[in-house]
């Protein structure tokens, strides 16, 4: 009774210890997709004002 139960919590241990293994080697790449995200997120904005806006703002200043 007590071997099957070993047995039974063993399997349990070892399929944890896989699942564990196999999340744990997912997060970096999870981190380094939400940071590349968070970047294009702040960047891509700038990008458009200082390309499209600031030439138009050289214009807007000519009069003063």
């Amino acid at each position: 009774m007590t071997e099957s139960i070993t047995e039974l919590f063993g399997a349990i241990w070892d399929v944890w210890k896989e699942m564990a293994s196999a999340f744990f080697g997912v997060i970096p790449t999870a981190i380094h997709f939400f940071l590349w995200a968070i970047s294009g997120i702040i960047i891509l904005p700038c990008v458009f004002v200082a390309g499209s806006l600031f030439p138009l703002w050289m214009d807007w200043g000519k009069d003063f």
